[in-house]
C-alpha cells in the first residue's frame, strides 16, 4: 500500500488535472466563439494563444498525474485514501501540504510545524496552529490556491495569469482607463496573486502616479454625458471637478445617479425659486425656456446664445419676492424689465415704439 503522502499526491494531482482540463476546454471554447464573432485579430490572437497554453498545461499536469499513478504500488486506490492520515489533515484544512510547500521562505517553516504536529498525531494543535498561522490569516482561498500554484505549477500559474491580464486589460479598455503599461502589468499580476475584485483592482489603479485621471472609452462618455447634464440645470464645473468623478466612477466611490442628484442639488441652492421642481428632473433650460423666448423677441437676438451667465436672465431666475422669499419671477414683469436693459435701445422694437411715441405727441400737439 503507498503511503498516505502519496496518496494525498495522487488525488490532488488527478483534481488538478481535471481542472486544467475543463480550464483548456473552456479557452478553446472561447477563442473559437472570438473567431466565429470576427472578433478584432489582435483578440482572437491573444485567445488563442491562451488556449494553446492551457492545453499544454492540461496536457502537462495530465502526463504527471500518470506517471504518479504508474510509480505508485498496484494496490493504490487515489480516489479513496480515507484512513491516510495526511489525507484527513488535507481534508480539514483544504490544502496539500506538498513538499515545495513546506520548503517555502516565506510560509514553509509555519506550515512544517503543522504538518510535523499532524503526522505526531497532535491533531488538535495542527489544526489549531493551521487556523492560527500566517498563511490562514492573510490569504484567503483563491489566493492560497494561486500562491500554491505559483510554487507547485509555475506553467499553470504563468498561463492562468496571462489570461486574467487579457480579460482585465479589456475590460479597462472599454471603460478607458489610461495607465502605464509596466504599472498597469504590476498591478494585474498584483490582484491576481491577491484574487482581488474588479473593484479592488480599479481602486489600486486610480492611486497609481501613472494614472493620474486620465479617461477614455465609456467613462469619457460618461463624464461629457454629465457635463451636459449640469449645463442643463444652469450649473459648471472645471476639469478637475470631472475627472474627480470619472476616478470615482471608476472606482465604485460613487454612481451615476448620487452625481446627478449632486448636481440638481446645486442648481436648486443657486436658483431657489425653482428648488422643488428642479429636485423633481424638471431641467433649469425648461423652466427659462419662457424667459429665453421672452429676451430673444425683445431684445431682438439669438435664444440659443443666451447662457446662465447673462445678468439679465440670471437675475429674473434667482428673483426674491416682496416678502424677502425666493420666487419665480411674474412674465410680464420680466418683459417689462427688458426695455431697462442697455440692449433695448438698439433694436428695432425699441426705434418702432420711439417712432410711435413721437407721432403721438406731435398728433395731439396738433403738428400731425
Amino acid at each position: 500500500m503507498a503511503d498516505a503522502y502519496t496518496l494525498a499526491r495522487i488525488k490532488a494531482a488527478r483534481e488538478e488535472a481535471e481542472a486544467l482540463r475543463e480550464l483548456a476546454d473552456a479557452k478553446a471554447v472561447e477563442a473559437d466563439a472570438a473567431k466565429a464573432n470576427n472578433a478584432p485579430a489582435g483578440v482572437q490572437a491573444n485567445l488563442a494563444k491562451a488556449a494553446g497554453e492551457a492545453d499544454r498545461v492540461a496536457k502537462v499536469a495530465e502526463a504527471a498525474l500518470a506517471k504518479l499513478e504508474q510509480d505508485a504500488p498496484a494496490s493504490t486506490d487515489p480516489a479513496a485514501p480515507a484512513n491516510s492520515s495526511t489525507s484527513r489533515l488535507t481534508t480539514a484544512t483544504g490544502f496539500v501540504f506538498t513538499k515545495t510547500m513546506l520548503e517555502d521562505p516565506k510560509y514553509g517553516a509555519e506550515l512544517k510545524a503543522i504538518y510535523d504536529l499532524w503526522v505526531a498525531g497532535k491533531e488538535t494543535e495542527a489544526l489549531d496552529a493551521y487556523f492560527k498561522s500566517k498563511w490562514y490569516s492573510t490569504l484567503g482561498r483563491t489566493a492560497a490556491d494561486r500562491y500554491a500554484m505559483k510554487l507547485n505549477q509555475p506553467a499553470v500559474y504563468a498561463s492562468e495569469l496571462e489570461a486574467f491580464k487579457i480579460t482585465q486589460k479589456q475590460r479597462l479598455s472599454r471603460v478607458g482607463v489610461k495607465i502605464d503599461d509596466a504599472d498597469l502589468d504590476a498591478y494585474l499580476t498584483q490582484a491576481f496573486d491577491g484574487a482581488f475584485s474588479d473593484g479592488q483592482l480599479d481602486a489600486m489603479i486610480v492611486k497609481s502616479a501613472s494614472f493620474g485621471t486620465k479617461f477614455g472609452g465609456d467613462t469619457l462618455t460618461k463624464i461629457q454625458t454629465f457635463r451636459e447634464y449640469a449645463d442643463s440645470y444652469g450649473i459648471s464645473y472645471d476639469d478637475k471637478k470631472y475627472s474627480q468623478w470619472g476616478a470615482d466612477l471608476f472606482s465604485g466611490k460613487i454612481t451615476d445617479s448620487e452625481i446627478e442628484l449632486s448636481i440638481r442639488t446645486e442648481s436648486a441652492s443657486k436658483y431657489p425659486g425653482f428648488a422643488d421642481r428642479i429636485m423633481k428632473g424638471t431641467t433649469l433650460d425648461a423652466l427659462a425656456s419662457a424667459y429665453k423666448s421672452s429676451m430673444a423677441t425683445i431684445l431682438e437676438i439669438d435664444a440659443d446664445s443666451i447662457g446662465y451667465d447673462d445678468p439679465t436672465l440670471n437675475k429674473a431666475l434667482q428673483y426674491i419676492g416682496p416678502d424677502g422669499k425666493p420666487i419665480s419671477k411674474p412674465l410680464w414683469e420680466f418683459e417689462s424689465d427688458l426695455r431697462s436693459d442697455v440692449r433695448w435701445q438698439f433694436t428695432n422694437n425699441a426705434r418702432d415704439s420711439i417712432d410711435s411715441m413721437q407721432y403721438k405727441v406731435m398728433k395731439d400737439w396738433g403738428l400731425m
